[in-house]
């Protein structure tokens, strides 16, 4: 079973998401652009393991995640990764306490350590949505990372996408879930929900 950790997209974000990909897909970029109906926030990627694996953390996450209270986050702008020069991924940013979803992430990732589970430790943590991926970079256009900045600036003075004018992003719930992979793509399965505590007012 090939399983992640993630914070589910809220419905309008969803939407959201979908439009701006589907703004984006007019330029034609060498990119595989992501179905917006499975846009998340990965926490932590456990890759293949077994049943009793995906049984042991049905049990073992549901505690941990209780302990922290329910926080909103809002969209922001958009970016890449890792730098303009050398675009890889493409995304939509998120503001607010994220220092709580860095937080959730590091804990549950001592959590699934302790429960010999090998993580992707490199990089720091970044929280964000994926729009896309670029294909085939090692021949990327030249002109490809001025095309794209000049797109999100495009898109950003329109008012489209803007911090000035944020969606909300209630985090009120972690999802542990099954990708199925097969040539259309990704399907993905929620195998469990683990709800946050109430928000703190």
């Amino acid at each position: 079973m090939r399983l992640f950790v993630a914070v589910p997209i809220p419905q309008e974000i969803v939407e959201f998401t979908g439009a701006i990909i589907g703004n984006l897909q007019k330029e034609n970029w060498p990119v595989r652009w992501v179905n917006p109906e499975n846009a998340h926030i990965t926490l932590h990627f456990l890759g293949q393991i077994s049943q009793e694996q995906s049984e042991l953390l049905r049990f073992a996450l549901r505690q941990p995640v209780a302990t922290h209270p329910g926080f909103d986050l809002r969209t922001a702008n958009l970016g890449v990764f890792p730098n303009m020069k050398r675009p890889r991924v493409l995304w939509l940013g998120l503001y607010g306490p994220a220092h709580r979803l860095h937080t959730l992430h590091d804990e549950l990732g001592k959590v699934l350590e302790e429960l010999d589970f090998d993580l992707d430790q490199s990089g720091e943590f970044h929280p964000h949505i994926t729009l896309g991926r670029l294909r085939n970079t090692a021949n990327l256009p030249k002109d490809i990372p001025l095309r794209i900045r000049a797109r999100f600036e495009a898109i950003t003075e329109r008012g489209m996408v803007t911090d000035k004018q944020p969606l909300p992003f209630p985090v009120r719930e972690i999802h542990l879930v099954r990708s199925h992979l097969n040539a259309e793509g990704a399907r993905y399965e929620i195998l469990e929900r683990f709800p946050l505590a109430e928000p703190i007012s």
